[in-house]
């Protein structure tokens, strides 16, 4: 793109959405009027695009509402091409009928219309909006934008190892499937990698969301698929579509040329490491793109998890409120987000990130008189000269002080408090713990003082007479019992002798 982004301008929301564009020679029958489309009723028109008319409707079988669409079919052609075209049509969306994950609109049924001539698929109904009626309102906090984001990369690794290329990820078509869950739908126009349901080279997509290779080339490979997931999280980071002009023409000539800025520059609060794997997406070198969508998965997980692990994310970011897009600042997420937690160069990528510098290394001690769950961390004070009691500093050594909020050498705000130990200086200690210190040592010069005089009393005293001292201890017991035992002897045998 040409023009610099200003920060914090809003732009046109909705008109800005290009359509999707179908190949040449594929057209719709729109069957206005048309009371059932194979053996569902039809109730009424829900959507139209491109690629066909969606229809809410009734299964009288099953007795349950589904969603019908109509999919375009070649015009103007033989019969044998139109044959195999709906035949090769039958043969993938029945392949995608059988995906089954939690974040895929799921096929019920494929079949063939025979009054309109065309082919349609069934799927189950979600009556929520889409997730463009959603961005084009409001904007996503950033851990529910996170969360979709990575439901849509797990939806599409699904379909990726099934060999199902989807060719049209875009908001318009991830469905709101109730509280905040999001679902991807309209495979309609899914098809193997190696299929040729449309000419070589022909262009056939959402401009903004299909890749390089997919305008010069027409070819769809997992990457394409990336490309539109990287811009659909970049819409749900910034607000904003990264390439987009007022014709297909010109916004497929900004893709193909590649230069859309990083979200950072429409939203500073966005994690630069987040922004780093946007980049990465829909970048035009597909050789450096993301590959599939296990990747897009695997590298969104983790990056997230480090950026909650290192306190560049605060926990808060897992909750929060939708704003509307005229009450948004110049930064959304500034409230959760942390940029001073590591400062690094915006032009590095996930992988060659150079590791964030090493914290101040201080000894964690346990604090007994702190709960067990709160993690506390201090330096331990020195060892005091002389007898002081374990635990408590000496009255002359170093006090313990709590690290102020504004201390500079804090990482964060989310950092633990510290308990430091600072070393008073000479001639400036606090006046109130000289005069307790001085109290304590006078205490103990008045305690030793009264122990001096009671020795020098009981000296000039001496021992007290009518006071019979005992050996000590016990060994006095046994010569007593003995002389006790002969005494008693020799007395019974005078007794008996001189009775």
């Amino acid at each position: 793109m040409t023009d610099k982004p200003q920060e914090g301008t809003p732009r046109p929301r909705t008109v800005s959405r290009l359509r999707f564009v179908a190949p040449p020679g594929m057209q719709l029958d729109a069957g206005e009027g048309t009371k059932t489309i194979g053996r569902y009723e039809i109730v009424k028109t829900i959507g139209r695009g491109a690629m066909g008319v969606v229809y809410k409707a009734r299964d009288p079988l099953l007795d349950r509402i589904v969603a019908v669409k109509t999919i375009v079919s070649p015009q103007g052609v033989g019969k044998r091409v139109r044959s195999a075209y709906l035949e090769r049509f039958q043969r993938e969306a029945k392949a995608a009928a059988k995906m089954q994950h939690p974040a895929i609109v799921t096929i019920f049924d494929v079949g063939l219309d025979e009054e309109l001539g065309a082919p349609f698929m069934v799927l189950e109904y979600l009556p929520g909006e889409s997730l463009a009626d959603r961005l084009d309102r409001v904007r996503l906090p950033l851990g529910r934008a996170i969360t979709i984001a990575s439901d849509l990369a797990s939806a599409l690794a699904f379909a990726h190892r099934q060999r199902i290329v989807h060719r049209d990820v875009k908001p318009a078509n991830v469905l709101h499937a109730g509280e905040n869950r999001w679902k991807l739908a309209d495979f309609g126009i899914a098809r193997m990698p190696d299929s040729d349901l449309t000419q070589v080279g022909i262009f056939m997509g959402t401009p903004g969301y299909a890749p390089p290779e997919a305008i010069r080339e027409g070819r769809y490979t997992p990457q394409a698929d990336v490309f539109a997931w990287g811009a659909v999280l970049y819409e749900l980071l910034s607000g904003r579509i990264p390439y987009e002009g007022p014709d297909t023409k010109t916004t497929n000539s900004f893709v193909v040329k590649g230069d859309a800025p990083p979200p950072t520059q429409y939203d500073t609060s966005i994690p630069e490491l987040i922004s780093d794997v946007v980049m990465r997406a829909i970048t035009p070198n597909a050789g450096k793109r993301l590959k599939d969508g296990a990747e897009a998965e695997q590298v969104l997980r983790e990056t997230w998890e480090r950026c909650l692990r290192e306190g560049m994310v605060s926990p808060a970011a897992l909750a929060g409120d939708e704003v509307p897009h005229e009450k948004v600042g110049a930064q959304m997420h500034g409230h959760v987000t942390n940029p001073n937690a590591w400062s690094h160069s915006g032009n590095s990528t996930v992988t060659d990130r150079p590791a964030p510098p090493p914290a101040r290394k201080e000894p964690a001690v346990a604090d007994e008189t702190t709960d067990p769950g709160q993690v506390t961390t201090r330096r331990e004070p020195p060892k005091a000269a002389g007898k002081a009691k374990a635990g408590k500093p000496p009255a002359d050594g170093p006090m313990l002080v709590i690290e102020s909020r504004a201390a500079k050498d804090r990482v964060g705000d989310d950092e633990p408090t510290r308990i430091l130990v600072r070393e008073e200086a000479g001639g400036r200690r606090d006046e109130s713990s000289k005069s307790r210190r001085r109290e304590a040592a006078e205490a103990r010069e008045r305690e030793r003082e009264a122990e001096v005089r009671d020795d020098r009393v009981e000296a000039e005293r001496g021992p007290s007479p009518e006071v019979l001292e005992l050996p000590s201890g016990s060994s006095w017991v046994m010569p007593v019992v003995v002389a006790l035992v002969l005494g008693g002897a020799g007395f019974a045998v005078w007794w008996f002798q001189f009775r």
